[in-house]
Formats: C-alpha cells, sequence, structure tokens
C-alpha cells in the first residue's frame, strides 16, 4: 500500500470518528440557533403561518418591562453566584489539599449536589426555607435572628435562589480547583517558605497565578450557567410562576423564554429573547478571553 492511500485511509477513519460530534453539533447546536434567528424575525404561535415583521419583536421586548426586569434579574444572579460560588470553591479546595483525614469522603460529600436533579434540590430547598417549618427558620429563631419569607417575600427570593445555587455548585468546582492545586509542584512552596514568605504572600503569589487557568475556565463556565438558569427557579418558585411579585423579582431571560414561548405562544419574542440572551454570553465570554492575558498565567 502507497503512503498516499495510508494517508487517505486515516484521513478517512479520522473524518469517521469525528462525524458524530460534527454531526450532532450541526443537528443540535447550529441548525437550531440558526432557525432561531429566523424566527426571531417572525409572528408566529407554532401552528399558524409565519409573519415577517422584521425587527419588531425585538423592539417590542426592550419595550415591555418584564423583559427589563429579566434582564436585571439575570445580571443580579449571575454577579452573585458566580463569585461567591469561586470564592468558597477556592476555600474548601485549599482544606481538602491539606492532606486531612477522610479526604475522600469530603470530596463525594461536597461533589454529592452536582448530581441531584436541580428539580430535587429545588424542592428539598423549598422545605428548608419555609417559613414556617423550615429547619433554616427554626435554627434563626433558635439563636433569636429574624426569620425571613424565603419564599414568599419578593425581597428575599433571589437571595434564596443565590443560596441554592452557591450550594450546589461548590461542589463541582471545588473538585475541579483541588486537580488544578495538587498539580502545583510542592517545591514552589518550599522555596518560597525558605525565603520567608508567609501564607499570605504564597496563596497571592504562587497559589493563585498557577491556579489561574482553572479559575478562568470556572468562571467561564460559572457566568455561561449562570446567565441560562431556568430549572431551578422555575421548581423554586412553583406555583407562583402564574404571576405575580414573586415571579417579576426571581424571573430570568430563560424563564421569560419559555414563558413566551410555551405559555402565550408567542414564538416570535421567545426567539427575540433568545438571540439577546446569545448575544449576551457571546459579549462576556469575548470580554473575558480579551482580558485573560492580563491575569491567566499558563506555565
Amino acid at each position: 500500500m502507497t503512503k498516499k492511500k495510508i494517508f487517505r485511509r486515516e484521513w478517512m477513519w479520522a473524518y469517521i470518528f469525528i462525524a458524530p460530534m460534527v454531526l450532532g453539533t450541526l443537528i443540535f447546536g447550529i441548525i437550531p440557533i440558526l432557525y432561531s434567528v429566523g424566527l426571531s424575525l417572525m409572528r408566529w404561535d407554532g401552528l399558524g403561518d409565519k409573519v415577517f415583521v422584521g425587527l419588531n419583536n425585538f423592539i417590542n421586548l426592550f419595550q415591555d418591562d418584564k423583559f427589563l426586569y429579566e434582564i436585571k434579574n439575570t445580571l443580579v444572579y449571575t454577579i452573585a453566584v458566580v463569585p461567591i460560588t469561586l470564592v468558597l470553591s477556592l476555600g474548601v479546595a485549599n482544606l481538602l489539599n491539606k492532606g486531612l483525614k477522610a479526604t475522600g469522603f469530603f470530596r463525594v460529600v461536597y461533589f454529592l449536589p452536582n448530581i441531584v436533579m436541580p428539580v430535587a434540590v429545588a424542592m428539598v430547598w423549598r422545605f428548608l426555607l419555609n417559613s414556617k417549618v423550615g429547619l433554616v427558620n427554626i435554627f434563626f429563631r433558635a439563636i433569636h435572628l429574624p426569620t425571613p419569607e424565603w419564599i414568599s417575600d419578593p425581597n428575599y427570593i433571589m437571595v434564596s435562589l443565590v443560596m441554592i445555587s452557591v450550594w450546589s455548585g461548590v461542589g463541582y468546582n471545588a473538585i475541579i480547583m483541588l486537580a488544578g492545586l495538587q498539580g502545583i509542584s510542592s517545591s514552589l512552596y518550599e522555596s518560597a517558605r525558605l525565603d520567608g514568605a508567609g501564607d499570605i504572600q504564597i496563596f497571592w503569589k504562587i497559589t493563585v497565578p498557577l491556579l489561574s487557568p482553572t479559575l478562568f475556565f470556572l468562571s467561564t463556565m460559572s457566568i455561561m450557567n449562570s446567565m441560562r438558569v431556568f430549572d431551578v427557579i422555575y421548581a423554586f418558585i412553583g406555583k407562583a410562576d402564574q404571576g405575580g411579585p414573586i415571579v417579576d423579582a426571581s424571573r430570568t431571560v430563560v424563564f421569560g423564554i419559555y414563558e413566551k414561548a410555551f405559555k402565550f405562544l408567542n414564538m416570535g419574542d421567545a426567539s427575540a429573547e433568545a438571540v439577546i440572551l446569545f448575544l449576551m454570553i457571546g459579549v462576556v465570554t469575548i470580554i473575558q478571553f480579551k482580558f485573560q492575558d492580563r491575569w491567566v498565567f499558563y506555565e
């Protein structure tokens, strides 16, 4: 067999192996995105004929107070969840990296919330945060602290959702950070201590810079996931999803997409909102990659 035939056979098998991923991305990713972009320019109830309306769907969205609530809540949720989760995850990862007893057990415990279905998580937390029989308020009453209406008060509903998301996300991030910490050579720490560096200096001058690629990856993925949150919010607010101040205080962009598409059968507005969310995530991601050279250090 000639080299040319061997080369062709290798390329043939390469295309065969990547075909499932390429087809999956095309069918379930690129085509739906392009279809949504086209549908955002139409008026359609999902059953009748499509009517081209141009940019009217986008104009209507920005004139809708509910959509402005969704943008605001999505940004507030993301700005609250991402940094808190990353900071707590870094603390947990450092503790697990200390070589404490039963480290394997604690890894499993911290990671468990990540494998539980979001709906189950929301249901458990609805019970825990119940204003009368919830364990959280029972504990607060025992230590003479105020007991907020976590579920029924619009001022606290977003706080509750942030708490749930942080609790769910710490375990996964901590395990990833732990892998990053274990990849840092112990000789660097030993050399720093010989030079008289303290724990705080070692953390900021060695740990954080060498862990920055991991932090960059986790922050990027966390921002994307936070801006796309829906299932936990929908399950947590329960029957309140029919409308009212609780929904206005907790609705996010994806919640608005669901509402417009499947409750009001307004596929055009829903697609326009999906396009705007896609652009928002794209802009944030581009900014992150643009400025990564300023704080991400690769060995």
